[in-house]
C-alpha cells in the first residue's frame, strides 16, 4: 500500500511492504534543519518526537523481542541517540522472558574517561561520531562469550551504520553464532541486507515495518543546521553505569521516586532514556495518566508533525537542545536528568526543578 506525505521539503512517498501496525498508529514524517537529509520519520512509539504512552512504548519492547527465539546468552546493542531508549527496552524485555543473561550496551556521544573500543559514524547525522567504550570489567567476560549479537535502531534506511558497527563488534566479541537486526522501521531493500555470506553468521532481520521511501524534494528547500547545533562530543560528566559502558538487564538499581499525580509527563534527557522511562511506566502502573518524551539534539522545522519546538542551552555554552510537541499544562512534569548538579545549567530543566523526590 502506498502512503504520501506532503511536507515543506517535497512529497515523501512511502509504499508498505509489511506492517504491524497501523501505518498510522506507527509514524509520521517531519522536516529536518539539516542539508544532509531533508526529511525525518517521526515515531510515535519512540517516545522522542510526541509525547508516548509508556505502556505503548513496553508493547513494542516485548513485540520485538519475542521475535527473538531460543535462550542464548546475549549482547544488546544500539544506536545513539534515537534508539538508546529502545535497545534498553527491548533488552529489558529479553531479559525479562529468558533464563540466559542479556548484556545491553548503546554507543554515545558523550566522552567517557574510560578505554575506547572503537568508532563508527553516520554519514547522514548532523552529530557524525559515534563512541563505543570497552564493557566495564565486571562485564567484560560475559560479554565476551554471548552467543547472540541483537543490533537495534529505530529505522535502518542505508544500512552503513549498522554494518560498520557489527563488523567492529565482531573483532571483539569469538563465541558469535547468531546475529539479530531488530528496528521500528526497515527502509532497506532485500538485496541490500546483510547476509549469512557477510559474516559466516546466521543474519534475521526483523522490524515493525517493511517499506520503501522516496522524496520528490522541492528544488526551493534547502535548510541550513542552526548555528548552535550540538554536533560534538558531550564533555560534561556523563555516567558510565547507565549503557555506555554495558549494562546487565533487566535494571534492579534505585529508582527516582517522584511524587504521582493524576497526570504526569516524564521527560528524559538526550542518551539518559531507560531509568525515565521504567520511572513512567512504574506511575502509569499505579494508575496516573502519564506520558513520556525525550529532550534531544537533532534539529527539526516546525511543521507536520511537530507543533510546536522549545531551544535552550544545556551547559552553560551557546550549544542548543531541543524538545518538540511539547504541551505541560495541567501537567506534573519531571525532567529527570543523569545528575541533579546539572540541572542549574540546563536551561530547560531548571524550569521543573525536583521539589519532591527521593531515591528508593
Amino acid at each position: 500500500m502506498n502512503y504520501n506525505f506532503d511536507t515543506q521539503a517535497g512529497l515523501i512517498s512511502l509504499k508498505v511492504l509489511n506492517t504491524k501496525k497501523p501505518v498510522d498508529d506507527l509514524l509520521t514524517f517531519a522536516c529536518r534543519q539539516n542539508p544532509k537529509r531533508s526529511f525525518m520519520l517521526v515515531s510515535k512509539v519512540l517516545g522522542r518526537y510526541t509525547p508516548t504512552k509508556p505502556n505503548v512504548m513496553r508493547e513494542v519492547y516485548n513485540y520485538l523481542s519475542q521475535a527473538i527465539e531460543g535462550d542464548k546468552l546475549t549482547y544488546v546493542v544500539s544506536l545513539a541517540e534515537a534508539a538508546t531508549g529502545l535497545g534498553a527496552g527491548v533488552a529489558d524485555s529479553l531479559a525479562r522472558k529468558q533464563q540466559s543473561k542479556v548484556y545491553f550496551q548503546h554507543t554515545t556521544r558523550h566522552k567517557l574517561d574510560v578505554p575506547l573500543w572503537f568508532t563508527v559514524d553516520e554519514a547522514h547525522s548532523h552529530a557524525v561520531n559515534h563512541m563505543f567504550y570497552a564493557p566495564k570489567a565486571e562485564l567484560l567476560d560475559g560479554i565476551r562469550q554471548s552467543n547472540r549479537l541483537v543490533v537495534i535502531d529505530d529505522e535502518i534506511t542505508t544500512g552503513r551504520t549498522i554494518k560498520l558497527l557489527i563488523t567492529s563488534l565482531l573483532n571483539k566479541l569469538d563465541n558469535i553464532d547468531e546475529i539479530q537486526i531488530l528496528s521500528l522501521v526497515n527502509l532497506l531493500d532485500e538485496e541490500l541486507r546483510l547476509k549469512e555470506d557477510d559474516f559466516g553468521i546466521k543474519i534475521n532481520y526483523f522490524s515493525l515495518m517493511d517499506a520503501q521511501i522516496s522524496i520528490d524534494q522541492k528544488d526551493d528547500f534547502k535548510p541550513e543546521l542552526p548555528k548552535n547545533v550540538d554536533a560534538g562530543l558531550c564533555e560534561s560528566h556523563s555516567s558510565a553505569d547507565l549503557g555506555r559502558c554495558g549494562m546487565l538487564m533487566p535494571y534492579t538499581g534505585d529508582l527516582p521516586t517522584i511524587t504521582s499525580s493524576n497526570k504526569m509527563t516524564i521527560v528524559a534527557n538526550g542518551e539518559h532514556q531507560y531509568i525515565p522511562f521504567l520511572v513512567a511506566e512504574q506511575h502509569e502502573d499505579q494508575g496516573c495518566h502519564v506520558l513520556y518524551q525525550s529532550i534531544n539534539r537533532s534539529p527539526l522545522l516546525v511543521g507536520e508533525s511537530i507543533d510546536n519546538k522549545l531551544a535552550f542551552s544545556f551547559n552553560g555554552s551557546e550549544l542548543e537542545h531541543y524538545i518538540y510537541n511539547f504541551y505541560p499544562e495541567n501537567r506534573d512534569v519531571y525532567v529527570l536528568l543523569e545528575s541533579e548538579s546539572a540541572r542549574d545549567k540546563h536551561h530547560f530543566a531548571r524550569e521543573y526543578p525536583l521539589h519532591s523526590v527521593a531515591v528508593a
